[in-house]
C-alpha cells in the first residue's frame, strides 16, 4: 500500500480560523492513522495580503494544537521558478496558451453573453492566435495572462469524493479556459496547487466544500501534465448557531482568539474532530484516541453546527483533569502584559485547586482568584446595599478579627515544595509534589476550619449566616473560592488588614 501522504495549505492572509483548524486536524489524523506524513505549506503568493504575522500564527496556533507537520514547511513564494517551468510546459504542448485581451475587452464579451441569458465566461478570443501574433504581442510587451486550455465537445471531469462516497461529474463545457499565470507572472490557485501536490507526491486531499468547483480544473492540470491523481474529500462547512457559515458575528473564529480566551488545546482538538466525524457515542477524545478511530467514512455528509457550549463543556472537562501548578502555568501563559502573573506556589495552588471545577474557561479561572492578586481592594457600594448590613455586622467583623489574631503563626507558613516546579517532565516525580501538596493543604485547611467552626459555636452563628459578609470583606466579590482556601491563601495579616478596611467602608 502506497503511503499516505497529506497536507494543509493555509494562505496568511489572516489568523488560522477554526474551520483551517478543523481541516489540518483532519488531514494530520488521517495520516497517522496510516502510520503516513501530514506537510505544511504556506500559500504565500498573494503579496498584497499575505504577511508574516499571519504567518507566525498559523504556525504556532497548529503547534499549540499538537498538530505537528512532517519535514520543512514549504513556501509557494520559493517556487515561482518551478510554477514557470510547467507553464512554459503547457505552452509548448499547445495544452495552455497566451491571451492577451484588455480588462474592458473581458467585461464587454461577458455583459454580452449575460445580455443573452448565456454563461459569462471567456469567449476565447486569443485561444486560437497563430504563432507571428503571439510573438509581436510579446515582443511589444503587450500585458498578457497564461490561460489553460479546456477539452470540451463533450468531454467531463469525473473523480469520487470520498466522504460523500459517489462520483462527481462536471461536464467540460461548464468550464472558463481559466487563467493559470496572473499579468504579473504569479501562478493561480488551482495550477500552483497542483504543482506543489503532485512534486510532493500528496496521495489524499481533504478541504472544505467550497472547493468542489476548484477541483475539475484541478484534475485537467493534473492529467496534462500526467501527475498521478490523489483522492479528493470535500467536508461540509461549519455552520454559526443561526445556520449561516461561520464567521465573526458568531464569537471567536481565530484559534488563538480561543487560547487567549483561555480554552485549551485538548478541548479544541476534541471539539474540533467531533465537529463533523463521530465514533459511536463517544464525546471525549485524546489525540491519540483521534489518531487511533479517525477515518473518513465517519463524516458527515451535512454541514456542522459550532455549538459554543458543547465546546465549554469540554473545556471545563480537561481544565478539572489538569494539576493546579500546570493550570497557574497555563493562566500565566495568557495573561495581558498589564496583569500580575500568580505566583507558583502553595497558596496559589489552594485557591486553583478550589475553584478549578467551577469554571469553563482559564480566563474565568484567573478572575476567580484575581482578588489574591489585589494589594488593595475596593468595595462597590451597590453590593454593600444589596447585602443590607447592620450593626451585628460591625459587630461579627471584630470578632472574626480577633479569631484571626488568635491562629496559630505556622499554619501561614510558605510550605511550597522545595524543588523546582518547571520540570513537568517527569510524571512521578509531579505525583509527588501534588500529592505533598494536597497533603500540606488538606491539613492546614482542616486546622482553620476546625478553629473556625468553634469559633462559630462559640457565638451562636453559623457558616450560612457569616459567609457572605467574610466573603465580601476578603475578596469584594459574592462568589469565590471556599472561605478557608481564602484565609489561608491570604494569610494572617493581610486578612485582617481587609476585614478593618471593610468595617470602616461599611461604617
Amino acid at each position: 500500500m502506497q503511503e499516505v501522504r497529506t497536507r494543509f495549505a493555509p494562505s496568511p492572509t489572516g489568523f488560522l480560523h477554526i474551520g483551517g483548524a478543523r481541516t489540518a486536524l483532519f488531514n494530520y489524523a488521517y495520516a497517522k492513522h496510516f502510520g503516513g506524513q501530514f506537510f505544511l505549506r504556506i500559500e504565500d503568493t498573494d503579496v498584497e495580503r499575505s504577511t508574516k504575522e499571519y504567518e507566525a500564527d498559523i504556525i504556532e496556533s497548529l503547534k499549540w494544537l499538537g498538530i505537528n507537520h512532517d519535514g520543512e514547511i514549504t513556501y509557494q513564494s520559493n517556487r515561482i521558478d518551478i510554477y514557470k517551468s510547467y507553464a512554459k510546459r503547457l505552452l509548448k504542448e499547445e495544452k495552455a496558451y497566451y491571451c492577451f485581451c484588455s480588462k474592458e475587452q473581458l467585461e464587454e464579451d461577458r455583459s454580452v453573453l449575460i445580455a443573452n441569458g448565456k454563461k459569462p465566461m471567456y469567449v476565447g478570443r486569443c485561444r486560437n492566435l497563430d504563432h507571428c501574433e503571439i510573438e509581436k504581442n510579446l515582443n511589444l510587451d503587450k500585458p498578457h495572462v497564461i490561460r489553460f486550455k479546456v477539452e470540451r465537445n463533450g468531454k467531463s471531469s469525473v473523480f469520487k469524493d470520498l466522504i460523500r462516497n459517489q462520483y462527481v461529474n462536471i461536464n467540460n463545457d461548464e468550464i472558463d479556459d481559466f487563467v493559470i499565470v496572473r499579468e504579473d507572472g504569479i501562478p493561480t490557485y488551482n495550477f500552483a496547487v497542483v504543482i506543489d501536490d503532485a512534486l510532493s507526491e500528496i496521495t489524499h486531499i481533504i478541504r472544505g466544500d467550497d472547493h468542489v468547483s476548484n477541483t475539475p480544473k484541478q484534475i485537467m492540470i493534473y492529467e496534462s501534465l500526467c501527475f498521478k491523481l490523489p483522492q479528493f474529500a470535500h467536508v461540509s462547512m461549519i455552520l454559526g448557531s443561526d445556520g449561516k457559515r461561520l464567521s465573526k458575528r458568531h464569537g471567536a473564529t481565530s484559534v488563538n482568539q480561543y487560547k487567549k480566551e483561555g480554552f485549551l488545546p485538548e478541548a479544541l482538538d476534541n471539539y474540533l474532530i467531533r465537529l463533523g466525524w463521530s465514533h459511536g457515542n463517544d464525546e471525549i477524545f485524546s489525540i491519540s484516541d483521534i489518531i487511533k478511530f479517525f477515518d473518513l467514512k465517519s463524516i458527515s455528509k451535512s454541514a456542522a453546527t459550532f455549538n459554543t457550549e458543547k465546546l465549554l463543556w469540554l473545556n471545563s472537562h480537561y481544565i478539572k483533569s489538569k494539576d493546579s501548578y500546570f493550570l497557574i502555568r497555563l493562566i500565566n501563559e495568557i495573561k495581558e502584559d498589564s496583569e500580575k502573573p500568580l505566583e507558583k506556589d502553595i497558596r496559589t495552588f489552594s485557591l486553583i485547586e478550589s475553584m478549578k471545577t467551577r469554571v469553563k474557561t482559564l480566563a474565568e479561572l484567573r478572575k476567580a482568584v484575581g482578588f489574591y492578586l489585589e494589594e488593595e481592594l475596593e468595595y462597590d457600594r451597590g453590593l454593600m446595599t444589596e447585602l443590607n448590613l447592620t450593626g451585628k455586622d460591625i459587630h461579627f467583623l471584630k470578632e472574626f478579627k480577633v479569631f484571626l489574631n488568635g491562629l496559630e503563626e505556622n499554619i501561614f507558613e510558605d510550605r511550597s515544595p522545595k524543588k523546582e516546579l518547571e520540570g513537568i517532565g517527569n510524571p512521578s516525580y509531579m505525583q509527588d509534589i501534588m500529592n505533598e501538596t494536597l497533603s500540606t493543604i488538606n491539613r492546614t485547611i482542616e486546622s482553620i476550619k476546625s478553629g473556625f467552626n468553634a469559633f462559630l459555636s462559640k457565638n451562636n452563628w453559623t457558616m450560612k449566616e457569616k459567609a457572605m459578609i467574610i466573603r465580601v470583606a476578603l475578596t469584594g466579590e459574592k462568589v469565590s473560592p471556599p472561605i478557608y482556601e481564602i484565609i489561608f491563601a491570604l494569610g494572617k495579616e493581610k486578612c485582617i488588614k481587609r476585614i478593618e478596611k471593610f468595617s470602616k467602608f461599611i461604617s
